[in-house]
């Protein structure tokens, strides 16, 4: 029954069913033996499957009601079964048991009168009443669209006050629900509800109260609420529009999905474009949309073709809106506009149609596009102008060469791109197609060349390539992959330093911005790369160097250069592997500019970068300069003269945007030798990350909107950072160790748990810890890759000694949940002072999920990492953090080694065996001989010697005797 098609398995029930029709002498046994198999099974089957196929082997006897008997076995089996199941505590027994009461819906008994059977039915109908409450979402979406069955079902026999009741609480209530797929019920079972006309006088009062569900946040549930206006919308007896406003409507026509849109566009089609009215007529319809909504009007002429308008009257509606238009007398520009957008969208849904493009290109004769161009005043109204051109003038696509040409270049200059990157894009793509690209792409280098020559005037920084000379190009100069030099950091300081102002800098990001888009488009990246791929990287060289500095002078980022900079390295390097033999790893333009960005990065967020007396930013480089004296090493944010919070903003998205760089040249192999400074620079860049965090915890000089900013740039960070540490523990081999750095690394990331924590609350970090999970093995095998990764030789020789490092903070945080969760409750008067130690929920869920890990893999994994808790319980000791001591003895002893014997620790867990009698050794001589100053630490290391000597054998610790 199971694996059988639905139609096998009905016709398997209709077999039964004769067979009990005409068996005779076996027909009980069929009835009491196989149907009521069915009816158990039906009823408790736990796999949902099974019950369906029980319900069609059982259908086949409801069809038969009227046939003498077949009521009465099927009111007999199942009544027993049905009512008590249907309350039961197990949710898929009461979801099997409503399908059925639905399926054999009423349920009554034919040997008893009319005022037996309906208390039976009220049974039945309070049973249904309440499963609309109940618990499972599953079952009130089946119990909603059931009793609407019922409804249109058996309407005559209900009683009026039952119907009102359920479809009521329907309306009121279910349409409420929290569940999508309950919501979704209520409005198809009132879609099915209203196929009975008996239904339409209460519904005309109920359904008004449906209107918000055409704005639901679910788009399954807004589609099903224009589905029942569609089906209003066919009944003479309703007004959708009282059901639903038509502000609302074009709300949503305006601004929802694809899916919503094109049935709003279907419901008003008869009302804003009908077929039956003349084409005049239905035309000023449109357009009166089209004048109350522009963006909605738009959108209807966008799906009317394909919701069943004819083209012919389309290109009539099409000339009309032109017309308007050209002779916008009573409009405003957002209505003109308005109607060029709606045009352009026509045109795009009707160029298909082979037909019609000669009645569309006679629209645009005599220079309409030209002086369409100067009505539109909005970016959007551009972009579709510069989008019919393809269609309604192919063999004049410079028709409007001039105006795109002049949407470029202002756009470069200035900072307001963001208002017409619509418009920018199809100037960009028209441009290309009418084979005029070069000069667009010698404007924006030419732009960006001369942006660079100011910048490295001022800075004493290296000039880029010449600029442009014309747009008769030789082809097939790429960018050439010339040495790296030491002074191209930093040059010979200017005698006229200079901050540059925020409308400079921003300038530069029109141009970089329009670069980096053409680069994303493939038809126009080769094109680029081949010709100005060589000026272009020189300039922007430069310009991203002085952003790297400036970043701290920025109200708002804007990281376009940074991005067109990496971009185009990326792809020249690719280009270039394209039409040569050498190998991803072999192409040295990537890893030249990836070390240029680092040393610049490095040497700022380090404070190599240096500030003068006077306030006065350069790009010097002055350790070997006589100059020195007359500067200071500064931080970042001490350098900043604006808002400290910007600047650490600033400073961890371009730390974040280089990340995404190095992990994305790196996983399609573009980066090779700079492989262990890339990680360098995330461990360099995460522990920067947390210094600045604990700088602004103690400040807490972040707004809202600030915070989620900085914390969604470390995630993101994050990510990046943890991906880098796995491609590069991946790449690791037995003959090559990776790198210290990746040891630093895994640690920093670690550190972000409790640094996010204590800067932001335990609700933030929380979210980072399960970013954090995906990426937990990767960190656990960081973490220990010293000792697991490498020649045998090495790893045997290798110890966890930390030397003078610093105490991770993660480790720090661990050790301290550790010694919160051993102390016994405080009394009511001391809980002020326990306070100021709160347990941190993050950090501690962070530790569940690495013991788990860790007790579930490798021996060697749990070693090594044992090995390095050990370790900084060792340096704490050194340091006389004495709780950090006993709060590492704790989790190590208690929790990572819990399960294991002393002799197993000492048999799979050398390292961590070494590292405990070690441990042990050096706890008990600070006991013995009296470096621990106060009673409370003398405890503490008392306490840590029980718990190490707890888990070590016996003849480990007989030395100290």
């Amino acid at each position: 029954m199971m694996r059988g098609r639905r139609a096998a398995v009905v016709a398997y029930g209709e077999v039964v069913f004769r067979a009990w029709k005409d068996a005779g002498w076996v027909r009980g046994e069929i009835g009491d033996g196989f149907l009521q198999g069915m009816v158990e099974a039906a009823v408790h089957a736990a796999d949902k499957e099974v019950a369906r196929a029980a319900r069609r082997i059982l259908w086949a006897f409801v069809e038969q009601k009227a046939v003498a008997g077949v009521e009465k076995l099927v009111f007999r089996l199942s009544e027993p079964v049905l009512f008590r199941s249907l309350q039961v505590a197990n949710s898929n027994v009461r979801h099997n048991a409503l399908h059925l009461l639905l399926d054999l819906f009423p349920l009554e008994d034919p040997d008893v009168t009319k005022d037996v059977n309906d208390p039976l039915l009220e049974k039945q109908f309070f049973l249904l009443d309440k499963l609309l409450i109940d618990d499972c979402p599953e079952i009130r979406a089946v119990a909603v669209e059931g009793i609407c069955r019922i409804l249109n079902q058996f309407w005559e026999v209900i009683p009026s006050p039952t119907i009102s009741k359920n479809l009521s609480k329907i309306v009121d209530d279910m349409s409420k629900d929290s569940c999508n797929e309950v919501r979704l019920s209520t409005l198809n079972g009132l879609i099915y509800l209203l196929d009975n006309p008996q239904s339409h006088d209460i519904m005309k009062v109920l359904l008004p109260r449906l209107s918000d569900m055409v704005s639901d946040p679910a788009l399954s549930v807004r589609a099903a609420a224009v589905d029942l206006l569609l089906t209003i919308r066919d009944l003479r007896s309703f007004q959708y529009n009282k059901v639903v406003g038509l502000g609302t409507l074009l709300s949503s026509l305006a601004d929802d999905h694809l899916r919503v849109a094109k049935k709003i566009t279907k419901l008003l089609i008869p009302s804003y474009f009908p077929s039956k009215l003349p084409l005049k007529e239905a035309c000023d319809r449109c357009i009166a949309l089209i004048k109350r909504s522009p963006a909605a009007g738009a959108r209807f002429c966008e799906f009317a073709l394909s919701e069943g308008s004819s083209p012919q009257r389309l290109v009539g509606l099409i000339k009309v809106s032109i017309s308007r238009a050209l002779s916008p007398s009573g409009l405003n520009s957002e209505q003109t506009d308005g109607l060029v957008i709606a045009s352009a969208k026509l045109i795009k849904s009707l160029s298909d149609e082979g037909s019609n493009l000669v009645a569309l290109r006679e629209c645009f004769a005599n220079a309409k596009l030209k002086l369409l161009f100067k009505t539109a005043v909005s970016d959007g109204a551009q972009a579709a102008l510069f989008s019919m051109v393809p269609v309604v003038s192919p063999d004049d696509l410079c028709v409007l060469h001039i105006e795109c040409m002049n949407i470029v270049v202002n756009a470069a200059v200035t900072s307001k791109q963001e208002e017409c990157q619509e418009a920018l894009l199809a100037a960009h793509k028209l441009v290309h197609l009418s084979g005029r690209s070069d000069e667009m792409f010698e404007e924006l280098t030419n732009i960006l060349q001369s942006k660079a020559s100011y910048f490295s005037g001022i800075y004493g920084l290296e000039p880029p390539s010449c600029p442009v000379a014309s747009t008769k190009r030789k082809k097939g100069k790429s960018l050439k992959k010339t040495p790296a030099r030491s002074d191209d950091v930093v040059g010979n300081r200017s005698s006229t330093p200079v901050i540059l102002n925020n409308e400079e800098l921003a300038a530069v990001g029109g141009a970089a911005w329009q670069l980096s888009e053409i680069l994303k488009a493939e038809e126009m990246r080769a094109a680029f790369v081949q010709s100005y791929a060589e000026i272009a990287f020189s300039s922007l060289k430069v310009i991203s160097q002085v952003y790297i500095e400036q970043c701290l002078h920025f109200e708002s980022l804007d990281l376009s250069p940074v991005l067109a900079y990496l971009s185009l390295a990326t792809y020249s390097a690719l280009q270039d592997v394209d039409q040569t033999d050498i190998s991803c790893s072999e192409s040295t333009i990537v890893n030249q500019s990836l070390d240029h960005l680092l040393r610049c990065y490095d040497r700022f967020v380090n404070g190599s970068v240096t500030v003068s007396t006077n306030s006065t930013s350069t790009l010097n480089k002055n350790k070997e300069s006589a100059e020195h004296k007359h500067q200071q090493h500064v931080t970042p944010e001490a350098s900043c003269a604006g808002n400290p919070v910007v600047c650490t903003i600033n400073v961890i998205m371009l730390g974040t945007s280089i990340l995404k760089f190095i992990v994305d040249t790196t996983t399609i192999k573009l980066v090779n030798e700079s492989k262990v400074r890339c990680v360098g620079f995330a461990s360099s860049y995460t522990k920067y990350a947390v210094s600045a965090m604990k700088r602004h915890t103690e400040g807490s000089s972040f707004n809202g909107d600030d915070l989620k900013d900085i914390l969604i740039l470390t995630r993101s960070s994050f990510t990046y950072a943890a991906k880098l540490l796995h491609l590069v523990l991946a790449s690791s081999t037995e003959s090559a160790s990776p790198p210290e750095e990746a040891f630093l690394l895994a640690n920093n990331l670690l550190d972000l748990v409790p640094a996010v924590e204590s800067f932001a609350g335990p609700r933030y970090a929380l979210t980072l810890v399960s970013v954090v999970k995906q990426w937990l093995p990767v960190l656990i095998l960081g973490l220990g890759c010293r000792w697991l990764l490498g020649p045998e030789s090495e790893i045997a020789t290798k110890t966890c000694n930390l030397g003078d490092a610093d105490l991770p903070l993660w480790v720090a945080v661990l050790a301290k949940n550790e010694l919160l969760e051993a102390e016994e409750p405080r009394e009511n008067d001391q809980s002020e002072q326990g306070n100021e130690h709160e347990e941190s929920p993050s950090s501690k869920k962070l530790a569940e999920l690495m013991v788990t890990l860790l007790k579930k893999g490798s021996p060697k994994v749990l070693d090594s990492v044992g090995g390095i808790l050990l370790s900084n319980l060792q340096l704490a000791l050194q340091r006389a953090e004495h709780g950090i001591v006993l709060g590492l003895a704790r989790f190590v002893c208690d929790k990572l080694l819990a399960s294991s014997s002393s002799s197993s620790t000492s048999e799979n867990l050398r390292l961590t065996h070494d590292s405990l009698r070690e441990s042990f050794f050096e706890v008990d001589r600070h006991c013995r001989e009296g470096l621990v100053d106060d009673e409370g630490s003398m405890q503490q290391l008392e306490s840590a010697k029980i718990l190490i000597q707890s888990v070590l054998p016996y003849d480990a610790c007989s030395q100290t005797s």
